[in-house]
């Protein structure tokens, strides 16, 4: 847990993932653009979570070994997957009708990304506890 010692290592880490969830997002977005709107939020939200773990990983504490089991993690993925996608197709209806693509895939990724950034550091801290409460 040396990685979050430093002074903004974990504001710097969520940043990264919800940034990362925005491009992937909306750049899904783009690609993906003839899909049903619904289901173009999900994808989106989907890979979105999947980036920004990967960039929360490499950023927020690269040494770490996998702590939980890997149904939480697969259950949290999708939870803020299906949270994301619906959450995002519905800000991006009300943010411009007809909704464009881009804005559908960018809004579900930065609200997956969000969700799974407080999943990450949510295990981030506890693994610290954790650790502390066992010296």
């Amino acid at each position: 847990m040396a990685e979050l010692r430093r002074s903004g290592g974990a504001s710097i880490g969520v940043f990264a993932m919800i940034m990362a969830g925005l491009i992937v997002g909306a750049l899904c977005g783009m690609i993906l653009g003839g899909l049903n709107q619904l289901l173009l939020a999900f994808i989106s939200a989907f890979l979105a979570t999947v980036a920004a773990l990967v960039v929360g990983k490499f950023l927020i504490d690269p040494a770490a070994r996998p702590g939980l089991p890997l149904g939480i993690a697969v259950w949290n993925i999708v939870i803020a997957s299906l949270i994301g996608g619906l959450a995002g197709h519905e800000l991006s209806i009300d943010l411009r009708e007809p909704p464009i693509s881009p804005v559908i895939g960018g809004a579900s990724g930065v609200l997956a990304a969000v969700l799974i950034a407080s999943f990450a550091m949510t295990v981030v801290a506890l693994r610290s506890q954790w650790a502390f409460s066992s010296r």
